[in-house]
């Protein structure tokens, strides 16, 4: 019974009289279209990297911190980038630490993939421009070319901050927690204003 109602229902449609009720098939997407879809999946997480140092240049030039920090302690072995805090290598380091002399040297131990430390970067910024001329704080890529220094200085996590004052570690401290670290750096800071009085 089954076979003679499809062969009428082929015939009807066959003659224009009815309309198929065949689903049609399914096509895959070209390629192209699966490009684009994988584009847009990751080119958030790209372009969000790339919003984020952008908003940080755009604050460091608007709060003119870029100057502020560079001119605090001036290294002829450091580099400084757009956003103001100077980047120190394994060959720049020690002699910055120890042409600070007695001014507070706060160094952030960083890596180019670590998240809290992109967010925290720029609150770093707008810290350095409050504290100078007092205080300085730099920063330290922990990268393949600076691997064996950061494993000396005993850096295990990103972000790490060393404090240096007189050539010497003075304190540290790890994890993104700029109200800490204020407050690690006012202690010592404070501690120098105690000594002038």
């Amino acid at each position: 019974m089954l076979s003679s109602k499809r062969i009428t229902a082929n015939a009807a449609c066959a003659a224009g009289q009815a309309t198929p009720l065949v689903r049609a098939p399914i096509r895959p997407l070209p390629l192209s279209n699966v490009q684009q879809q994988a584009q847009t999946l990751l080119v958030p997480r790209l372009s969000h990297a790339q919003a984020i140092g952008q908003r940080v240049r755009a604050a460091a030039v608007a709060d003119g911190a870029s100057a502020g920090a560079a001119a605090a302690v001036s290294s002829p072995v450091a580099s400084s980038d757009a956003a103001g805090l100077q980047e120190l290598d394994k060959d720049s380091f020690q002699p910055f630490i120890d042409a600070a002399g007695d001014k507070l040297v706060v160094v952030d131990f960083f890596t180019d993939w670590c998240g809290p430390c992109k967010l925290i970067y720029p609150q770093l910024v707008t810290l350095s421009a409050e504290l100078a001329p007092a205080a300085v704080i730099v920063k330290f890529n922990c990268n393949q070319n600076n691997k064996e220094l950061a494993k000396a200085l005993g850096i295990k996590v990103a972000p790490t901050f060393h404090l240096y004052k007189g050539g010497q570690k003075v304190a540290d401290m790890t994890g993104a927690k700029v109200d800490k670290l204020r407050e690690l750096i006012t202690q010592h800071t404070a501690s120098d204003d105690g000594q002038q009085n």
